[in-house]
Formats: structure tokens, sequence, C-alpha cells
């Protein structure tokens, strides 16, 4: 019975303190965005002014006359809650009409390493010695030249790719979510279709958005194992778990995060037990697991060896501690001088010595406080950008804006602050959901824990690695928007409870 006492008043204190590493961590982010450049009205077009002005005078009346107040609750949103499957349906349609019509009308070539994926596969051409110095966008190269043979090599034809990616992506989680809790399903949804609604990136085919769909269905797989109680059903969920969290990997290894929160999670969970643990089901679900990620991993590597497509260099790779050394200098992010002084090196002891020589040097020159204050700017400059770092990295489209649609997304664009502005606002309505977080049912306990722990452990990894904008941040999306969708229903739950116990 003591141990047990131990046990339990130990994970409280785990579970607060991720409570506590999560919620100052969100108030960061949430100061790091609202002082963001992008929420800088007075550069805004006078159309999109002149909105905002209306939309404040609208939510002004709203909470001055009880009146309308009282018949916005009690008509207007009753009415709407009582069709929200229906209106949200027609939403999601109008959304991916919307999407198509976007892609065809800005569709342009990339630059940087989406352009030089896409090079080798409409080309046969890239960057010199690319692929030797960056292996891990081997698996891309693969699904692009796969996806190219058989549905058309071109631009539109990988950007119709990448906008199955981010809608399947997003789509996944929602039916997630509805494993979760029925009614977070239709927040998620909400959320989803607000981050879609102002997404760019569908026309930019590389790993951040084509892994989406993959992070999701692992994901996904983890919950079928959770809730239901069918062998068969957590044998499929295992299946999912393993093929796609593998898949996800090759992909993109650091949207992974989330497997190992869960790994962590359910541990913690085996240890507080006070049920009798079934050693053998446990068991027979981590071999499927981790047996079918073996296999797809074993697959691949089969796949990359017997290929004759195109030639690397595993010398020339670049070293992990390259990506450390990065990240520990300027604004955190790619860091071309670094990068080619340890491409200029001829084997991989020498680039690794190189680079670790680097990172501590870095070190010893920051001090601790040097080095947490530029932890904190790092910080700021990975997670505060609504538009997930959208032309950050410089002009990697090169075409002028000519359309309406080119207008708010490109370069010159005459709308693009506009753009900034609208992505702003919703990234920090997501921040904010996050941060206020509301009680969840105890019952969801777990999955709470497992979706801020995986957040936590994304942001740890980007003030680690390479970041310094927050492109990377769309990889662990589904994680934001799902905990989001939860934290948004509990709010609503609790407001609706409040009335009616009034």
């Amino acid at each position: 019975m003591g141990k047990n006492k131990i046990k339990l008043s130990t994970f409280k204190l785990l579970k607060k303190a991720i409570n506590v590493v999560f919620l100052i961590w969100m108030i960061l982010i949430f100061i790091g965005s609202i002082r963001s450049t992008h929420l800088n009205i007075t550069a805004v077009s006078p159309k999109l002014f002149t909105l905002i002005i209306l939309f404040v005078i609208c939510v002004v009346i709203y909470f001055v006359s009880s009146n309308i107040k009282s018949f916005i609750k009690n008509k207007v949103i009753s009415g709407l809650l009582n069709y929200k499957l229906t209106l949200l349906s027609i939403w999601s349609l109008l959304l991916i009409i919307g999407q198509i019509i976007f892609m065809a009308q800005t569709t342009t070539p990339i630059g940087f390493d989406v352009g030089g994926v896409v090079g080798q596969v409409l080309y046969g051409t890239s960057v010199p010695n690319y692929f030797s110095y960056n292996p891990n966008n081997l698996p891309l190269l693969f699904l692009e030249h796969f996806w190219g043979n058989h549905f058309g090599a071109n631009w539109i034809s990988f950007n119709i790719m990448s906008l199955l990616g981010a809608d399947l992506g997003f789509m996944i989680t929602i039916l997630t979510a509805r494993y979760i809790n029925k009614n977070s399903m239709y927040t998620t949804w909400i959320l989803s279709l607000l981050l879609l609604g102002c997404f760019p990136y569908i026309i930019v085919p590389y790993t951040d958005v084509l892994v989406l769909p993959f992070v999701s269905l692992s994901f996904l797989g983890y919950l079928i194992v959770k809730k239901i109680n069918n062998l068969y059903a957590k044998l499929l969920g295992s299946l999912l778990i393993g093929i796609f969290g593998a898949v996800s990997f090759l992909l993109k290894p650091s949207s992974v995060i989330f497997i190992i929160a869960i790994i962590i999670v359910e541990i913690i969970y085996l240890i507080i037990s006070t049920e009798k643990i079934k050693v053998l089901y446990i068991v027979s679900i981590l071999l499927v697991s981790f047996g079918s990620a073996f296999g797809v991993k074993q697959i691949y590597n089969s796949y990359l060896h017997d290929q004759q497509y195109i030639k690397v260099n595993p010398s020339m790779k670049k070293p992990p501690e390259l990506f450390i050394a990065m990240g520990m200098v300027g604004n955190g992010g790619y860091n071309p001088p670094l990068t080619d002084e340890i491409n200029s090196l001829k084997t991989q002891h020498e680039k690794k010595s190189v680079a670790i020589k680097s990172i501590k040097d870095t070190l010893h020159s920051y001090g601790i406080f040097g080095y947490l204050q530029f932890a904190l700017k790092k910080n700021t400059n990975n997670t505060s950008d609504g538009a997930f770092g959208w032309l950050q990295e410089g002009n990697f489209i090169l075409a002028p804006a000519t359309n309406r649609l080119q207008q708010l997304v490109y370069p010159n664009g005459s709308h693009l602050l506009d753009y900034f502005f609208i992505s702003q606002i919703v990234w920090v309505t997501l921040i904010v959901i996050l941060t206020l977080g509301y009680k969840s049912p105890k019952k969801s306990e777990p999955i709470i824990m497992i979706l801020k722990l995986s957040i936590i452990g994304s942001l740890m990894y980007l003030l680690i690695f390479e970041g310094g904008r927050s492109r990377y941040l769309i990889q662990f999306l589904p994680q934001i928007i799902l905990l989001s969708g939860i934290y948004l229903n509990a709010y609503f739950t609790d407001h609706m409870v409040a009335k009616n116990d009034n």
C-alpha cells in the first residue's frame, strides 16, 4: 500500500512538472507571437483594415448589447450547432475547391532543397552531390520519382501530392479526435479548417507536409489500440503504429517524437497501475508494432541497396553533430559557412570532430547565461511565425506576382502582408487555446499527457538542432491541432454546464 502511494505521488509530481513546463513554454510562444511584425495592423491593405474594423465593431456590439448577445447565443449558435456536421462538410468542400484554385493559380518552380529533389526527378540533375550530402532526402526522392512515373512528372502533379498530404493529414487527425471524444472531433475540425485556409505550403512538395498523413495514421493506430477492446482491432492499430511510424521516420526522423512520448507515458502508467498487467497481451502489441516498423526499414534498406536510380557517396554525408552546431549559432538556422567547412572534409570522422569542436567552442563562448539568452531568442525564431516561415529563408519563389492569389503569397505580392497578418491571428488563437488549456475528462488524461510531452519534446528538438524558423513546426501540427481541439471542446463543455446550472 505504501509503495502504491509513493508511485501515485511521484506520478502526480511528474504530471504537474509536465503541465508547468508546457504552460511556461506556451506563454513564451504567445509573447513571441504577439510581438511578431506580422501583427502590424498598419501594414495591411485598406480593404483588410476595413474588414478588421467592422469585425471589432461587431464584437463590441455583441458584448455591449445583452439582447444581441442573448439572440446570438440562444438562436444563432444553437441553430448552427444543430447542423454542425452539414456546415463543416460544406466548409470543407469549399476549402478543397479553394485549395485547387489556389494551387492552379500559384504553382511555380520552388528553389532550395525542394528544387534539388524535384529537379532530380524532372531533369535528372540537382545540386552537385546534393544526395550524398543529404541522404535523409532520398526517401522523398524515391517517393516523388514513383509519383512522377505514375501520375505525371511536373510541378502541378507534385503539388497535387502535397495537397493530398496536407488534407489527408488533417482529415486523419480529425478522425483521431473522434476516438478521444466525439465533440472534440468538431472543434478539431474547425481549427483544422482555419489553419488550412491560410496554408500555402500545399505548393511546396517537401517532407514537412508530405509526412503529415503518416504521422496522423501512426497516432490513430495508437488510439485504436487504446480505445477498441478487440484483439484484431488492436493488432491493426499496432500495424498502423509500426508501418506508418517507420515511414514517418524515413521521411522526417524528428516527426516521430510523439512515439517516444507514447512510450514514456505508457511506461509510467504501467508502473503506477494497480491492475494485473497482461504481459503476453502487451508483448504481442509491441512485437507487431516494432516488427512491422523493422520490416519497413529493411524493405527500404534493400531497395536503397539495389536501386540504380541515383548513386551516393556515404563518406560525404552531413553528420548529426553539424545540425546541432548550426543550431547554436546565428539565429539557430541553416549556416552556410559552417556547412561548407564540414562538407569540404573527406571523412565522417573529420566531419564529426570539427562539428563537435564547434559545439564545444560555441558553448564555451556563450557561458550558461549567454546560452540561455540565445535559447530564448531561438525559441522565438522557432515558434513565433504563424506563416510557418513562409519566404523567411529567402525568395525560393522567383516568379513575379501576376494574379490576385499570387499577390497574397509571392515575394513581391501586394497583399503578402495581409496573408502574414491573417495567418498570425490564426496561430495566436491556437497558442491562446493551448495556454489557457481547460481541464479534460479523466479518461483523456493519458492522451493529454502524450500530446503535451510530444509538443515539449518537439520544441526541445528544435532548440537543440537546426531550427531558427517555424517551418519545422509543420510536421508537429497533428499534435498541436489535436490538443487545441480537445481544450476548445473542454471550454465549450464547461461553458454549457455552467449555463445549465444557472
